[in-house]
């Protein structure tokens, strides 16, 4: 297997690779050594008489279809991002982000974070991919070399790549400085922009080079426009300094939830985005954003500000985590945290032991807010850690089965919510690994998390015993049903190896396995995946971050369990984690407690996990709209979407026959394929379906090996209407009247000779001429169908079939 952990320092393999964009080195030649990395004045340059290539009209709409689509976030290759222009004028560096072998913990290198100039990122040994080093001005840029290497050596149309074109993840990069090209493009001729795609169209390129021979010039000044967030702005920036105790304790919370979060406000800028920071600055000043590891770490002055910052960056889908800002949300949060009788007299601590536990941190801020501004947007914050601040999930994603579904704890139901003393009787036994700032060894963390992981699970068993004499167990009100209203209620991942995805509602077959999460379990994923964890980390705060979402994940599902019937649950979980190996290591680490406390949810089937998702869906259905899926859950026909259009209804059933099988032609779909039905020359009603490739393991009990405990003939796939993912491993394309011919080309499909003809019938390989055209019509369909979630999908992933 190939495991992420271990591979993120090469993970980054792709620099000259995927998508246009980027090439690096150069030191000194990027104008005024203390030039912010931020766009500030440039002169318009013109050449024979003609108006200079602008970066705003014309460089960065290519830049964001050729090249953020590769290049962006911390898995961009070589950490060339360029999805803005200071990510282009920061450049490239050899130093790697995935490199999960450190011993120890690298120095953060975020974008608009970590410098804040040019001369401060060359300090920090990035280089310049615009200008050539020395400050020759008629010398090439790395750049505009790269993108002349691929133009030199194009790639055979619709062919599969030559073997020296190295797609993996984890292969070594080069990272050429523009003094090492040469040797590179000798050694590697295929190596130019873009990496192993089709080529850019002339015009394109031709912008490319004459911006770049223009010198690069920064974007044009222009005088502030009327901002329509402005009024939205002041008001919640007004709301988070609030100066009484209970509101700065308030703020902390809110703000240590929402520092990934993309805000927007609904109803005045819907697709404006902000983060929230903690600035030196007060409003009405120039945001100067405190840089700090993790949102608890200490500010490092006396007194700071909680600001809205403006995203200008291109929106990429991998970090996009939409958050919205209404008046109805700040009516909410005065309701849950202000008017609540709680002492706050100080403001908690921010050393680095207390405050990484929110248990400590948060004491006297209701179990009840706390968990119910979680659930108000559980999607959010499910998605923060299946996406989390990594751009790839690993860490989280080898941890959990490729598709399962997720419930929640009623807060009526909840112990830690309904009685006070449950958390502050338990917080001893509730800490989080990264209380230790990457100091533990692995071994110590087994042994010292296990231990406290044990305890609490007697506490908690023996708590809820107490408030059940009879033990009748749980029965279906105890599952939060959104309160009727909250379509967050329900949730399902999907993984798709690398990546993960998180969509509202029950989607697909039934799965394997399920969780039922409760405010503990809820609050401790998201500090130990999202808020305590740290890309830039060394490998026994890597690891020690994974071993402890193992031991939540076991619990997820074991609190699932309990809504079984007793004499269920054992075998229920066996099935779970098959294979000796895994049986020991639940023996050792988790054995089923409290089987002699039944269940108040009534069976009438041999099938008791189904008839208890089932009887979930008939319950929170009013809040999900939870009908039963008519692609992959269909019990009778029609197998297709009632309130789709004709034409749509019509594939849904033939895209039925390849949904939710175990068949041989499952294993060769790639983890998630993007399916274009075309529907009229136009263009404008043509259909996009979402294949997931499900994984089958026999269990995921363990961190390496991961092949060795695959069962790739109980594989499936999940169709999903629309767009599902950041990272579309193919495109298929398809006409209307050709939908059955496809349903039952790939039916068929036995052997890679025959995924291949499929691919040559159907398939947009990344050497067809029409790959670009296909990927601008998705994304263009994509920002017209969900325009407040949108961004740009990824295509370093993209499969050679």
């Amino acid at each position: 297997m190939r495991h992420k952990s271990v591979h993120w320092r090469t993970g980054l393999a792709l620099f000259w690779s995927l998508a246009l964009s980027a090439p690096p080195r150069i030191a000194d030649a990027d104008g005024p050594a203390g030039r912010p990395a931020s766009a500030t004045p440039a002169a318009s340059v013109e050449k024979s008489g003609a108006a200079a290539v602008s970066w705003d009209r014309d460089v960065r709409p290519i830049l964001d279809r050729r090249c953020v689509v590769c290049h962006s976030c911390y898995d961009a290759p070589c950490q060339l991002q360029l999805s803005s222009f200071e990510g282009a004028d920061r450049g490239a560096t050899k130093a790697v982000v995935y490199h999960g072998d450190r011993l120890t913990a690298a120095d953060p290198t975020r974008l608009f974070i970590d410098a804040k100039t040019t001369a401060e990122w060359r300090d920090r040994d990035f280089y310049s991919v615009l200008h050539a080093s020395g400050g020759h001005a008629a010398a090439a840029s790395l750049l505009q070399r790269m993108l002349d290497l691929g133009r030199a050596n194009p790639l055979a149309p619709n062919q599969k790549l030559p073997p020296a074109i190295d797609l993996t993840l984890d292969r070594p990069l080069t990272c050429p400085r523009d003094t090492e090209f040469d040797a590179y493009a000798a050694a590697h001729p295929q190596g130019g922009m873009p990496y192993g795609l089709a080529p850019l169209a002339e015009a394109e390129y031709q912008t490319l080079i004459a911006w770049l021979r223009d010198g690069a010039p920064v974007p044009s000044a222009e005088g502030p426009a009327p901002d329509p967030a402005a009024g939205s702005v002041a008001k919640w920036e007004a709301f988070f300094n609030g100066d009484s105790a209970k509101q700065r304790v308030t703020s902390r919370y809110v703000y240590e939830h929402l520092f990934l979060a993309h805000l927007h406000f609904p109803d005045v800028a819907p697709t404006r985005y902000f983060r929230l920071v903690r600035s030196r600055a007060p409003s009405g000043r120039p945001i100067d954003e405190i840089p700090t590891t993790r949102p608890y770490d200490p500010p490092g002055v006396e007194r700071f500000f909680y600001r809205l910052q403006p995203i200008h960056s291109t929106i990429v889908d991998k970090t996009h985590m939409v958050y919205p800002l209404t008046d109805a949300t700040l009516a909410r949060y005065r309701e849950l945290f202000l008017a609540p009788d709680w002492p706050a007299e100080a403001v908690p601590s921010y050393d680095p032991r207390p405050s990484a536990n929110p248990f400590l941190t948060f004491e006297n801020v209701p179990a009840s807010a706390r968990y119910r501004f979680l659930l108000d947007h559980a999607h959010y914050f499910i998605t923060t850690f299946i996406k989390g601040p990594v751009c790839r999930g690993q860490v989280a994603l080898d941890v959990i089965d490729d598709h399962f579904f997720v419930a929640f704890l009623d807060p009526d139901a909840d112990l830690s919510v309904t009685d006070p003393s449950y958390l502050r009787e338990s917080k001893p036994w509730l800490t989080l690994p990264a209380e230790n700032q990457s100091s533990l060894a692995p071994e110590t963390f087994w042994l010292k998390y296990l231990d406290l992981w044990r305890k609490y699970l007697r506490f908690r068993g023996a708590r809820y015993r107490e408030q059940d004499p009879g033990r009748l167990g749980p029965g279906l009100d105890a599952i939060w049903d959104g309160d009727r209203t909250n379509d967050n209620a329900l949730l399902t991942v999907f993984r798709h190896f690398d990546s993960a995805t998180v969509v509202k509602g029950y989607v697909g077959e039934i799965p394997k396995t399920a969780w039922i999460v409760d405010y503990p379990i809820l609050e401790r994923i998201y500090y130990d995946l999202v808020a305590g964890f740290d890309v830039f980390g060394n490998v026994a705060h890597q690891l020690s971050t994974r071993l402890y979402m193992d031991h939540l994940r076991m619990e997820s599902e074991d609190l699932f369990l309990t809504f079984l019937p007793a004499e269920a649950r054992k075998r229920t979980r066996d099935s779970w984690y098959v294979g000796a190996d895994a049986q020991t290591k639940l023996f050792v680490e988790n054995r089923l407690s409290n089987l002699d406390v039944g269940t108040r949810v009534v069976y009438r089937t041999s099938d008791p996990k189904t008839e208890l998702i089932e009887s979930i869906l008939a319950r929170v259905a009013p809040a999900v709209r939870g009908v039963p899926d008519p692609i992959n859950r269909c019990r009778a026909a029609p197998c297709a979407r009632t309130d789709a259009p004709p034409d749509a209804r019509r594939v849904d059933a033939a895209l039925h026959e390849l949904a939710s099988v175990a068949r041989p032609f499952v294993r060769r779909t790639p983890d998630l394929s993007l399916l274009r039905v075309r529907v009229d020359p136009t263009g404008t009603r043509d259909l996009v379906y979402s294949l997931v490739h499900n994984k089958a393991h026999t269990n995921v009990a363990f961190m390496f090996r991961e092949n060795d405990r695959r069962q790739p003939s109980a594989d499936t796939i999940t169709i999903v209407p629309g767009f599902l993912g950041s990272y579309p491993n193919f495109f298929f394309d398809v006409k209307l009247g050709d939908v059955r011919d496809f349903v039952a080309r790939m039916s068929a499909v036995d052997s890679d000779a025959s995924f291949t003809r499929l691919v040559e019938a159907y398939g947009v390989r990344r050497t067809s001429p029409r790959f670009w055209k296909e990927a601008d019509w998705l994304h263009g369909e994509l920002a017209r169908t969900v325009p407040i979630e949108a961004g740009r999908l990824d295509l370093s992933r993209y499969d050679d079939h």
